[in-house]
């Protein structure tokens, strides 16, 4: 079979469709979790932080206006690819066929690369736009800390005091900000110990006694994949829902299957191979640390 324009078409229209079925039935955490914004006119993105978080007032006197800060967190796309060679040889004996797979691995990745950089911003974030690590046990906003972190191990107890620390932070005006953890985000390692603390009808304290568990369904569970190896104890606790979300996914341009299998194409006429690439555009990052927290250490 030569390559001509029928077979081509016929691979080129199979490939396509497999990548993007691909890529519309890939398991994500991202799309339920992070704020995703993208602008392929742009590189970069920039985000404001309001140093008095909106809310209502009674209007008595002038209006007081609320300044966005100076800073600003930047965050600039950064190029992803992904390319496969088959040999043109398959093509021509019909065999092209069986790498369907591959094309539907290719979209398959390209759609949790977004979950690659989620993880990345979730785990270990940049300094935060004052200067100082995201986590941070001392940050103020105007008078109050903010202390989203915590090196204790994920257990019943552990969670509890955390929980209640996010969900007591105020903001620059010393008034509440509606910080109530809403997800729970942790690694196969920690799955069991979060579905015991979550969905237990019961506990039992420090003298063997057993109460109802208070901290049955107070938040969902998220267990990411990605959190294995040095990131296999570290926990999660953060608001994910509302207009404010702690992680931005930047998709400036989705992955797309590109096919090169055109007999004067370079690679096809001195190699004789047919080449599939993907590309992406895009990058992730940590917000607002009053909606995110980290429990636990780096594993040895």
């Amino acid at each position: 079979m030569e390559l001509n324009h029928e077979t081509l078409s016929a691979m080129r229209t199979s490939f396509n469709l497999k990548f993007k079925q691909a890529v519309e039935g890939a398991e994500t955490i991202y799309r339920d979790l992070a704020d995703i914004e993208g602008d392929p006119k742009h590189t970069a993105m920039e985000i404001p932080f309001l140093d008095a978080f909106a809310g209502m007032r009674e209007w008595l006197g002038p209006r007081q206006i609320k300044n966005l800060a100076t800073h600003k967190i930047r965050l600039v796309e950064r190029p992803w690819e992904d390319t496969v060679a088959i040999p043109v040889r398959d093509v021509e004996s019909d065999n092209w066929g069986i790498y369907g797979t591959l094309v539907a691995a290719m979209g398959e990745a390209g759609e949790q690369l977004w979950d690659t950089l989620f993880t990345e911003a979730l785990v270990n974030p940049p300094n935060w736009i004052d200067g100082a690590s995201f986590y941070n046990s001392s940050r103020k906003y105007g008078p109050s800390t903010i202390n989203n972190v915590t090196t204790n191990a994920l257990t019943f107890a552990n969670f509890g005091s955390f929980f209640t620390q996010m969900y007591s932070f105020r903001g620059q005006n010393g008034q509440p900000v509606n910080t109530r953890p809403t997800h729970l985000i942790v690694g196969p390692a920690l799955e069991d110990t979060a579905r015991e603390i979550l969905y237990s009808d019961t506990y039992r304290d420090s003298n063997d006694q057993e109460f109802a568990n208070p901290h049955k369904d107070k938040v969902k569970l998220v267990v990411s994949p990605r959190l294995t190896g040095t990131n296999a104890n570290y926990w999660f606790l953060g608001r994910f829902t509302g207009a404010l979300k702690p992680i931005l996914v930047l998709k400036n341009k989705e992955a797309a299957l590109t096919i090169l299998n055109q007999p004067n194409d370079e690679n096809v006429f001195m190699d004789g191979r047919i080449l599939f690439g993907a590309e992406a555009y895009g990058n992730a990052a940590a917000l607002f640390p009053h909606l995110l927290g980290r429990g636990g250490t780096a594993a040895g």
